[in-house]
């Protein structure tokens, strides 16, 4: 009879844990995540949201940061207008989750940074769960190309001195999406470059984000 009690006790423990809503996580995170807002700024952004309002508030530079969407394991915000944000629910091995966020800096030009984080907010070491997409991956590879073909693509490659990737969440499932950036190119070049990549989107399989090639 110890035992069952026990193990009732340890489950009651566990669920609250492992029923984390987005809207909660956002809400009680440590403001050093997101120093332009306080608590109260995040409750605000919630309770608009869910009543069908704008949900804009002013943050700590007197300007104004928007919460655009809000659901169970996602949240996409503007913090600045030259910063936005992205935090996703992601489910782990152990039936717990993970808080992963990245923020996409559109000045100069635009690229994110991902982090991944415990549900009790202790940053964890991201080489362990994603392996930083390689610059060539992004390029459509065909067998058929020409060495003409070959030779404009390689010129191409060398032109882009600056390598700036965003990335972004899904909010249906659990994919995460880099994108090369075309940046610091004449427009013609960057026209070309755009037609020569592609996205790159990773799964994320309980432990890591993986490409699907990458699949054992």
């Amino acid at each position: 009879m110890k035992r069952f009690f026990l193990f009732l006790f340890v489950c009651g423990a566990l669920l609250p844990i492992q029923a984390q809503k987005m809207r909660d996580v956002f809400a009680h995170m440590p403001d050093s995540v997101l120093n332009l807002l306080t608590e109260y700024n995040r409750l605000d952004c919630i309770d608009f949201i869910e009543n069908g309002q704008e949900a804009k508030v002013r943050n700590r530079l007197d300007g104004f940061s928007v919460l655009q969407k809000l659901t169970d394991n996602y949240l996409k915000l503007q913090l600045t207008a030259s910063m936005e944000v992205e935090m996703k629910l992601l489910s782990g091995a152990d039936s717990l989750e993970y808080i992963a966020l990245s923020k996409t800096f559109s000045a100069p030009a635009k690229s994110s940074l991902v982090s991944l984080y415990t549900l009790d907010w202790k940053k964890l070491p991201l080489e362990r769960y994603l392996k930083a997409p390689a610059f060539d991956a992004f390029w459509k590879q065909s067998a058929s190309m020409t060495p003409a073909e070959a030779d404009t693509l390689a010129a191409l490659k060398q032109k882009m001195d600056l390598r700036l990737t965003t990335a972004s969440f899904s909010d249906s499932d659990e994919s995460l999406t880099f994108r090369l950036q075309p940046v610091q190119l004449e427009k013609e070049d960057s026209v070309k470059v755009s037609r020569q990549i592609q996205p790159l989107v990773y799964e994320w399989n309980r432990k890591q984000f993986v490409l699907p090639a990458d699949k054992e």
